[in-house]
């Protein structure tokens, strides 16, 4: 079972509810599953998501974070030794750059480890940049996501990104909550548009040098170095954005109302009719996780099958209510792993001829918001960060591979993300 994992955490200064003496953006956790406990908290503030750099690339050994703060940013994480008598996560924080957006939630490498993309959530606003030859950042290219609503007037007035996925090297998948849609985007025409409006992604954003760390303030981007590096320098301006007007090349429809949140691409399935690869999505609005073909039509992704993430209550209304979070992926691929938030469980659907759900769980707590496979390959259990429980837990798999009851647990304000070490 895996010994550490690093969390991600909304436990921004300021908050009533006081912080745990481990606070920090990142919280590092050791001991899963018997022991578990938090026993380090820094890094940058609400860091949302958490991506590994490709091994053999020049991403590697390093760590990209998506921070969900007001004024979007990305940062570069990079391995540390920590200081003597001081709690550190063993990451330091060496660059950050705008991402363009607000509330920048979401964000993913290609697999050649080359470009980072990233999604917010609140401007509708799609970020990629170059990964330069050290796995900094180079300058970020922004484009806007086309207009677009659906019929929850509460959630879908305009474009809400959420989601990127990289399907090759240049094949961008995003996907739009607000519009009820799937834009794909070409990151070479990316690339080229902004070269044509005098951007280059190859020159590195204003930033902290190699071996200096940013200390975060408040949740703001931006208030200079950590006291212990020494020396100054600023973070990307709002100015260093390269912005583009450049078009999806396709964009994939769903039904209204879907609100489109995760993405996970389904490996083949042996001995089926219709073996894949397929494209999971999860509808945060209703309830539903959505397989889709890979290989589109004239109206986008071809529907495979559709199955709701919980058992149905007699009220049709309550999926509303529901709001599913993340989704993973079983290593065959035959079974997928959904968080329920608002009925705190976990849906679990066994892909087929149709996709079925086989079984709903408790998830230890309360509005689980992501949850990741422990162990080695194959996973022995579910870790899920519970986001209003203050906890992380960990739910380890029978002889089915069916979540059950909880055998490790560690207290953690709001977090958000669980990223297993080793």
């Amino acid at each position: 079972m895996t010994a550490s994992v690093l969390v991600g955490t909304f436990n921004e200064p300021g908050e009533h509810v006081p912080a745990l003496p481990t606070s920090g953006g990142i919280v590092r956790t050791t001991g899963w599953p018997e022991g578990p406990e938090a026993v380090a908290g820094s890094g940058p503030d609400a860091p949302s998501w958490l991506v590994a750099g490709r091994p053999g690339t020049p991403s590697e050994g390093l760590l990209y974070a998506a921070q969900h703060v007001p004024e979007g940013a990305l940062a570069v994480l990079s391995p540390s030794e920590p200081d003597a008598g001081t709690e550190d996560v063993g990451w330091i924080t060496t660059q950050r750059i705008p991402s363009g957006g607000e509330n920048t939630c979401h964000a993913d490498l290609n697999p050649a480890g080359t470009w980072l993309a990233a999604a917010s959530y609140d401007s509708g606003t799609l970020t990629v940049a170059r990964v330069l030859g050290d796995g900094r950042l180079g300058r970020p290219i922004a484009v806007q996501a086309p207009e677009g609503s659906g019929p929850v007037p509460s959630r879908q007035e305009a474009p809400h990104l959420h989601f990127v996925l990289f399907l090759d090297d240049d094949r961008l998948l995003v996907t739009d909550l607000g519009g009820d849609r799937i834009l794909e985007y070409s990151v070479a025409a990316l690339e080229a548009s902004a070269r044509a409006a005098g951007g280059d992604a190859t020159e590195e954003t204003p930033g902290a040098a190699d071996g200096q760390a940013y200390r975060e303030t408040s949740g703001v981007v931006g208030e200079g170095l950590d006291d212990r590096d020494g020396g100054s320098s600023a973070d990307g301006d709002a100015t260093d954005v390269v912005r583009v007007e450049t078009e999806p090349t396709a964009v994939h429809r769903l039904p209204g109302g879907t609100g489109p949140r995760h993405l996970a691409v389904l490996p083949p399935l042996p001995g089926s009719d219709r073996p894949g690869p397929h494209l999971a999505v999860v509808g945060e609005l209703d309830s539903r996780l959505h397989i889709l073909g890979l290989e589109a039509g004239p109206e986008g992704f071809p529907e495979i099958g559709i199955v709701p993430t919980h058992a149905q209550d007699a009220d049709p209304e309550s999926a509303r209510d529901n709001l599913p979070s993340h989704l993973v992926v079983s290593a065959d691929g035959a079974l997928v792993y959904v968080a329920n938030r608002g009925r705190n469980t976990i849906g679990v659907i066994r892909r087929g001829e149709a996709p079925e759900l086989v079984a709903e769980v408790p998830c230890g707590g309360d509005w689980p918001r992501h949850i990741a496979l422990a162990g080695p390959p194959g996973g022995q259990g579910l870790l899920v960060a519970l986001e209003r429980g203050d906890a992380v837990v960990h739910l380890p798999f029978d002889a089915e591979s069916i979540p059950r009851g909880v055998t490790g647990r560690t207290a953690v304000r709001r977090p958000g993300f669980v990223l297993p070490l080793d």
